[in-house]
This record gives C-alpha cells, sequence and structure tokens, in this order.
C-alpha cells in the first residue's frame, strides 16, 4: 500500500469519531458566556464536544434552518410564539426582574400597573409618594425609585419591556450599581428598586406581583417564574430538528444537569424547577 494512502487512512480514522462527537450549539447572548465553561466541562464526561456560539436568537435559528448548527438557544419574550411547529422546543431558564423595597415597609405585593405608575414617565397614573398606593402611616414619604446597573443583566430592559411597553423611566429614577443596591434600600426605607435577582439580606424583600390590578400576586421563585405566574420575565428555550431527536437528546441531558442549573443561577438567571428538570430527564431516558 503507497504511503500516502496509509498515511490517509490514518487520519481519517482519527479525525472522524472526534468529528461524530461534536455538537454545534448557537446560544442567545444574554447567557451564552455563562453556560459555555461548564456545558463543555460536562460534555468531556458524556463524550460530547460542545461548540457553542454566542450569537442572537434570530440570527440563531436561521443557522439551524440551515443546518450550520445542531441545537439553538433562544431568548422568547412573553406573549410570543413558539416555533413548535417547525422545531422541538424545551424550556431552558429564564431571566427576571426583581423589585425589592426594606423590610420595614408594609408593602407586600404590587401590580404592573401600579409598577408603571412609580417609574414610569408616561403612564396613567403618577405614583410619587406612598401614600398614593394606600400606605397607612406611610403618606408623606416620597417614594425614592432605584435602578440596577450591571452591564451583563437585562433586567432594566426586561422591566421596561414588560411594565412599560417599552416606554421610558421618569427622570428621577436613580442609577445604582447592583453591588450597592441592597445597602441602599436598607439605608433608606422609603425607596424600592429593580434588580435583576431575589435580594440576599434578610433587611430587603422582593415584592410579590400581579399581572392585573385586582388579580393574584405571586413572589419571583423558580417555580412561579417557570409557570409563568410571575409576569417580569424573559424566558429562553432549547429547539432543534425532530430528525436529530437521538442527537439532541443526549446534548439536552448535559443542558438539564444540576452544573448548568447551578451556572444559571450563579449568574442572576433562574434555572428551570429540580423537579421539572428530572421529570424532562426521566421523559428522555424512557424515550430511548
Amino acid at each position: 500500500m503507497p504511503l500516502r494512502l496509509l498515511l490517509f487512512i490514518l487520519a481519517t480514522a482519527v479525525v472522524a469519531p472526534a468529528s461524530a462527537r461534536q455538537f454545534r450549539i448557537a446560544a442567545s447572548d444574554l447567557l451564552a458566556d455563562f453556560i459555555t465553561e461548564p456545558l463543555q466541562i460536562s460534555g468531556e464526561e458524556h463524550s460530547i464536544e460542545f461548540r457553542v456560539d454566542n450569537i442572537g436568537s434570530l440570527p440563531a435559528l436561521e443557522r439551524l434552518r440551515s443546518d450550520e448548527i445542531d441545537l439553538a438557544i433562544i431568548a422568547v419574550p412573553n406573549n410570543t410564539d413558539l416555533p413548535r411547529e417547525e422545531f422541538r422546543v424545551f424550556p431552558f431558564a429564564y431571566d427576571v426582574a426583581v423589585i425589592a423595597v426594606n423590610q420595614s415597609n408594609p408593602i407586600n405585593e404590587i401590580s404592573l400597573a401600579s409598577l408603571g405608575g412609580i417609574f414610569g414617565a408616561n403612564e396613567e397614573s403618577n405614583y410619587t409618594t406612598w401614600g398614593d398606593l394606600g400606605l397607612s402611616g406611610w403618606g408623606s414619604r416620597s417614594i425614592k425609585t432605584l435602578a440596577g446597573q450591571n452591564d451583563k443583566s437585562i433586567s432594566l430592559e426586561l422591566f421596561k419591556f414588560s411594565v412599560l411597553r417599552g416606554g421610558q423611566m421618569k427622570t428621577t429614577v436613580a442609577s445604582v450599581k447592583d453591588s450597592e443596591l441592597e445597602g441602599s434600600l436598607v439605608s433608606d426605607a422609603a425607596s424600592i428598586a429593580i434588580l435583576p435577582r431575589v435580594p440576599k439580606s434578610k433587611e430587603v424583600k422582593s415584592l410579590m406581583i400581579s399581572s392585573e390590578v385586582d388579580g393574584p400576586a405571586f413572589s419571583p421563585t423558580e417555580d412561579n417564574v417557570h409557570y409563568g405566574d410571575y409576569p417580569i420575565r424573559l424566558a429562553f428555550y432549547v429547539v432543534y430538528k425532530e430528525r436529530d431527536e437521538a442527537r439532541a437528546q443526549k446534548a439536552l441531558r448535559v443542558l438539564l444537569n444540576d452544573d448548568l442549573a447551578a451556572a444559571l443561577r450563579g449568574n442572576n438567571l433562574v434555572a428551570l424547577p429540580d423537579t421539572v428538570r428530572r421529570k424532562l430527564t426521566m421523559d428522555l431516558d424512557l424515550g430511548d
């Protein structure tokens, strides 16, 4: 056998298996950086080489349609249709905006409309004191509005989209570094803030939020966020072509594991509730 042909055969034997194990993902640039490293580490344990591209959701879908990738993770705003007729779709994670106040503040829940009146510049209502919201004993206290400043978070944009319908914030809303927000709430009992996460301080509490003025209010727990009861959220979904079911399910098992969930939580994102992840993984195992 000619030496050149022998070298070609050997090279093919080495390259082909590695290529077969590679799995191409295009993930929303809102979370790609947070999951790439843990995904690659977990992939090694399952003999999968993950290649993750950080791009927008619409370009990711186009690349999936043109077979340039095997799976996409896309951001889907509330009241937006999912491409279920075209792809297989699974929930993956969520981003939220949390509204928090000082623990001593008697308010525990608030509606989206009231939040608009507090923070919005062009809303029907304009609330400037806690008395405007009917808080007994707090009638003369002015509402001090705060918004978290973090280049890696979209909580403000999410708040504007969900609460203000894309409108503008009042010029009186103070921009504060995320790392200093809870301290500001602790030092000023009359303040209210938009945070990218549930507060950690026991002296600060997150408010339950209702979509309707007289409707039920929900706190930003993983269950309430996942089932759509907490209204200020942005959902991320895993999508892939049905013909790629077998390969995609192997990747999906990794995406649903504890390490990926911990990475999401560690970067102010909301992972699927553990019971939901376990159920989805069990369904994948039963489908084999």
